[in-house]
């Protein structure tokens, strides 16, 4: 990012930036660095779930955000249809 120094709207920026600089630099020690790098390999590395779980993640879930669709679906027809009632206008007399 580039700022401008003789544009008066990029003063705010120019002292934001100068406040980054003065920050202090940190560094881990190496024996940190390869704890960190070996508990983050063994995170990205561990065993997926067990295979027993696979039917019920592939049926049971699906389904079940099918049913609660449905429910929601049932529903909102049901308040349309007593709000049309409510009006004075019949859905079924067409």
């Amino acid at each position: 990012m580039t700022v401008d120094p003789d544009d008066p709207e990029n003063l705010d920026d120019l002292d934001d930036l100068a406040g980054v600089v003065k920050l202090p630099t940190y560094d881990i020690s190496p024996r940190r660095a390869r704890d960190l790098r070996r508990r983050c390999h063994a995170m990205l590395t561990a065993a997926p779930l067990p295979k027993k779980s696979a039917p019920f993640a592939r049926i049971v879930i699906p389904a079940l955000g099918g049913a609660w669709c449905l429910a929601y679906l049932i529903e909102i027809l049901r308040c349309t249809e007593a709000i049309y009632r409510y009006v004075g206008v019949s859905l079924t007399s067409r």
